[in-house]
């Protein structure tokens, strides 16, 4: 028997930023979830995209011709390896063409397995996969005189950048995409809600929380928050406590492989 057979779980991660919504190609998060029995529904509510008007490519070929200026490129996402190596690519032939010394940086195991597809080797947090665990590397503590770029999207956290300039350094934030709200799928979302037929919701951040609690009406919040909540991290366990959720599951990484084990963890102390 499957570990997750049965449970009726709600996901609203985002589509793709290239073209593809999640909804119609498996991401491997969500593969693990329906090979392990869970039945699953994604509605999205948020899109990523990436950026294409002519003032916004003109600032990304800026960055990317004087790439050989960086010391160390830091890359927040695998959507933002995905986008700058193919920008990167043009330009300086990825990864020959690439200036020799310059350190790269991966939020995550994903990210920087992106990177490594490129044969580019990057380091990366040793346990917790988000900003703070990329502040933490020795090699980011102290960084006078030093350039790094930031590839990541439009708007979002700014810690890596503010604290980055406190360390010395002096920063630049490439952004190649933006993350918008949709409410292509509220209906859908709140007819779910509504039918009692759900066990559970995941969602990876605090953007994609506050999305989700946009689209659910006042009056429906309260079926919503009484529903366990699975969170990645304590920073957005902490903001889904605030917004009024009374169950909230931490998995402590943001890893498919350490979701998904959390959540078997918590679904057979569930059924036991």
């Amino acid at each position: 028997m499957s570990n997750l057979k049965g449970l009726r779980v709600l996901l609203v991660r985002p589509g793709s930023a290239f073209g593809q919504s999640e909804t119609q190609g498996r991401d491997h998060f969500s593969s693990q979830l329906i090979d392990d029995g869970v039945v699953l529904h994604h509605y999205p509510v948020m899109t990523v995209s990436p950026l294409i008007s002519s003032s916004e490519i003109d600032q990304i070929k800026t960055y990317i011709l004087d790439f050989s200026l960086y010391d160390k490129v830091l890359f927040v996402s695998c959507t933002a390896a995905k986008l700058a190596l193919d920008w990167l690519d043009r330009y300086w032939s990825v990864p020959e063409g690439l200036p020799v010394g310059t350190r790269y940086y991966a939020v995550g195991k994903s990210t920087a397995a992106e990177l490594k597809k490129w044969h580019i080797e990057a380091e990366l947090p040793i346990q917790a996969y988000s900003s703070e665990g990329l502040l933490a590397l020795p090699s980011l503590q102290k960084l006078p005189d030093e350039r790094v770029l930031i590839f990541s999207g439009v708007g979002g956290r700014q810690l890596l950048s503010e604290e980055l300039s406190c360390r010395g350094a002096a920063v630049s934030q490439c952004s190649l995409y933006r993350r918008q709200p949709t409410d292509v799928y509220a209906g859908n979302i709140n007819s779910l809600l509504l039918s009692t037929e759900l066990d559970l919701v995941i969602v990876h951040s605090g953007e994609l929380l506050s999305n989700l609690m946009s689209l659910v009406p006042k009056e429906q919040q309260q079926v919503l928050w009484q529903l366990p909540l699975f969170v990645p991290s304590e920073r957005v366990c902490e903001l889904a406590r605030d917004a009024g959720f009374n169950n909230v599951i931490c998995a402590g990484s943001a890893l498919p492989e350490d979701m998904v084990s959390a959540l078997r963890g918590w679904y057979s102390n569930k059924i036991k």
